[in-house]
C-alpha cells in the first residue's frame, strides 16, 4: 500500500457489536472504502454496553469521573478484541509504527485506545476532557489529528437528521458532545450500518478538504446476506 495514502479513522458504534452480521456489513464498508480510492483504514471501536456498565458503576459507587474514564477506555478494549476476531485481517495496535506495520501487511489495524490515548495525551496541548462529554465519537476525532488523518467515518446505529449539524447531533445525542470542537477541522461522514441499504453520507467538508469526495460516499450498497461483498 501506498505509505502517504490518505488515513481514514472508521469509527465502529459500541451500539452496533449486537448487530447479527456486524462481520459482513463492516467488511462491506471496509471494502467499499478501499475500491473508491487508496486509503489506510484505522478502526476505533465505541463502548456500548461495556461502557454503560461503567456508567452505572459510577453511579452506583461514586467513582471520580478521572476514574471512570480510564475504566471506560479498559472496558472498550474487549469490543476492540471482538472485531479484531470478526475482520479476517484485522489485528489490535497500540502505535503509530504498528499502524504502518499493518497497512505495510495489507492488514485492517483496530486501534487499542487506551494505551494510545495514555502514550499520546501528555505529548499534546490539546487533551482530551476526562468525564462523559468525551466517548468514542470524539476519541475517533482526537486520534485522526494525532495521526495526520482529516477525515472520520461514524458507523452508527440511526440515521443522521436532514440538516442537522454537528452541533445539533451532539444537542440530539447522537455524538458526544465533545465531537464538535474534536471535529471542527475535519471532514466526518456518516452511515447508519442498521439501514436495509446502509449508504455513507458526507456530513461535513471543510475548506481545506473541500477538493476531496470519495465517489463511494454518493453509492448505496447492500452487504450480501452470505459474505463479505
Amino acid at each position: 500500500m501506498t505509505t502517504n495514502a490518505p488515513i481514514v479513522v472508521l469509527k465502529v458504534g459500541g451500539s452496533l457489536l449486537s448487530l447479527p452480521n456486524l462481520a459482513v456489513r463492516l467488511d462491506a464498508v471496509v471494502q467499499q472504502l478501499r475500491k473508491c480510492e487508496i486509503v489506510r483504514l484505522l478502526v476505533v471501536c465505541g463502548g456500548g454496553e461495556a461502557a454503560d456498565i461503567v456508567r452505572r458503576w459510577q453511579t452506583l459507587h461514586g467513582i471520580p469521573d478521572e476514574a471512570a474514564h480510564w475504566l471506560a477506555f479498559r472496558a472498550v478494549s474487549q469490543n476492540e478484541a471482538l472485531l479484531s476476531h470478526l475482520l479476517p485481517d484485522a489485528l489490535v495496535v497500540q502505535t503509530r509504527a504498528e499502524m504502518r506495520a499493518a497497512w505495510s501487511a495489507g492488514r485492517l489495524p483496530i486501534l487499542a485506545a487506551e494505551r494510545f490515548v495514555r502514550t499520546a495525551e501528555p505529548r499534546t496541548a490539546e487533551p482530551l476532557p476526562h468525564n462523559w462529554s468525551v466517548t468514542s465519537d470524539s476519541i475517533a476525532a482526537w486520534v485522526a489529528q494525532r495521526i495526520g488523518s482529516e477525515r472520520v467515518v461514524l458507523l452508527k446505529s440511526c440515521a443522521l437528521p436532514d440538516g442537522a449539524g454537528l452541533g445539533e447531533a451532539a444537542v440530539r445525542g447522537l455524538v458526544d458532545s465533545h465531537f464538535p470542537i474534536c471535529a471542527a477541522r475535519l471532514a466526518v461522514s456518516w452511515a447508519d450500518l442498521r439501514a436495509d441499504v446502509p449508504r455513507l453520507i458526507e456530513w461535513q467538508r471543510v475548506a481545506e478538504q473541500s477538493s476531496w469526495r470519495s465517489p463511494c460516499l454518493a453509492e448505496n450498497w447492500r452487504p450480501d446476506p452470505d459474505g463479505p461483498t
